[in-house]
């Protein structure tokens, strides 16, 4: 899972244990092995692997008994939340250094596009989050985000300052269901100085919608830089 001398984060154990289960390594029903067994396999504390343990918890993957151990849930999929690629994670998993830049956050009134897409009203306002991220120090993706308030109590422009908004949305507001819509677009002066490439050039957009059980949460555009690669699983 790393390279020689690199320090595992649980979300790193929290990833590597989840594959286990959606490949069918780990079935439903069976144990898994104890903290401290999992916890020498990866070379690390029995707390960053408890945090991730209890994650998976939490999210449906895992069933845990204070007597009769951990094991695999018997529906996983119908209990869990969606999972959502971390994009700073993305980053590091490519080797390059991560970093994030909060570049505005605030609430008003949203473009009557995102309005009806959120099914607000007129009178509907929105937190809106625009942020940087960053590859070893080059910019890689652009967010806009459109966020219903009322669905995400505490979140706050200090707390968007260091965490971005998909690690609070995973611990805070984790999301049930989502659309995703990807398109080239030539990219608009704001986007592409944000991005430091030229006006009009190739970009991709990824436009996600997303929502908590019946909740709809908001609406995120994703600019990708050129040269990014896109990385997902079914």
């Amino acid at each position: 899972m790393s390279g020689p001398g690199s320090r595992l984060e649980w979300t790193d154990i929290r990833r590597d244990l989840l594959a286990r289960i959606q490949t069918g390594v780990w079935k439903p029903g069976d144990s898994i092995p104890r903290e401290v067994e999992l916890a020498a396999q990866y070379g690390c504390t029995r707390s960053t692997v408890g945090r991730a343990l209890r994650d998976l918890a939490t999210a449906g993957f895992l069933e845990r008994r204070r007597k009769g151990g951990t094991t695999v849930s018997a529906n996983p999929v119908r209990k869990a939340p969606l999972e959502v690629p971390i994009i700073a994670d993305a980053i590091r998993k490519s080797g390059k250094v991560a970093s994030y830049r909060l570049l505005t956050c605030h609430i008003g009134m949203p473009p009557s596009v995102v309005s009806a897409r959120l099914g607000l009203g007129p009178a509907g306002a929105v937190m809106f989050v625009a942020a940087l991220y960053l590859a070893d120090g080059v910019p890689h993706q652009l967010e806009h985000r459109w966020l219903v308030p009322a669905a995400m109590p505490g979140l706050e422009a200090e707390v968007l300052e260091r965490t971005p908004v998909d690690e609070w949305l995973l611990h805070n507001a984790p999301l049930t269901r989502a659309t995703i819509e990807i398109e080239a677009i030539d990219a608009p002066k704001a986007v592409a100085d944000a991005l430091q490439m030229p006006v009009g050039g190739a970009a991709l957009l990824v436009t996600r919608q997303s929502w908590r059980q019946a909740q709809v949460i908001g609406l995120l555009q994703l600019y990708h830089a050129p040269g990014v690669k896109l990385c997902t699983a079914i």
